[in-house]
């Protein structure tokens, strides 16, 4: 049986974005896996000028589907300015898949630093769920 440690990762895009541009970051998962924790980082200055998307993507290279990590009411983005918001999730992604992040700045004169960090589980991948329920009915037999 794996620790903690062994199973979970932190994975970290983080990066500066100049005035009127868009970053992306990506990572291809090399494994299926779990994200269980998103944070956003977003440093000092902007006065919500920087709008950040965490999300993976889904299916072949062309025809890519783009789901947000975080589920957001009111805007599509998370923005800020000197603050830090930690997103608990259980997303199952699948070996292939891309995380990343998508950075735009809309601060014509400025450039922005910002940081996102996420927690993904390899113990189980997307099987952890069944995993989960049939160690319960374990300790009820």
């Amino acid at each position: 049986m794996s620790t903690n440690s062994e199973r979970k990762s932190s994975l970290r895009f983080a990066g500066n974005v100049g005035p009127d541009d868009v970053e992306t970051e990506t990572y291809a998962l090399q494994k299926d896996a779990t994200v269980e924790e998103v944070a956003v980082r977003i440093y000092q200055g902007p006065r919500l000028d920087l709008q950040i998307v965490p999300f993976v993507e889904r299916g072949e290279p062309g025809y890519r589907e783009r789901i947000p990590l975080v589920e957001l009411r009111g805007k599509e983005y998370v923005d800020g300015d000197d603050d830090y918001w930690i997103f608990p999730t259980s997303e199952s992604v699948h070996e292939g898949e891309l995380l990343g992040v998508e950075v735009r700045n809309i601060d014509g004169s400025n450039t922005y630093d910002y940081a996102v960090d996420m927690v993904v589980d390899r113990a189980g991948g997307v099987a952890r769920p069944v995993d989960s329920f049939l160690g319960q009915l374990r300790r009820l037999f």
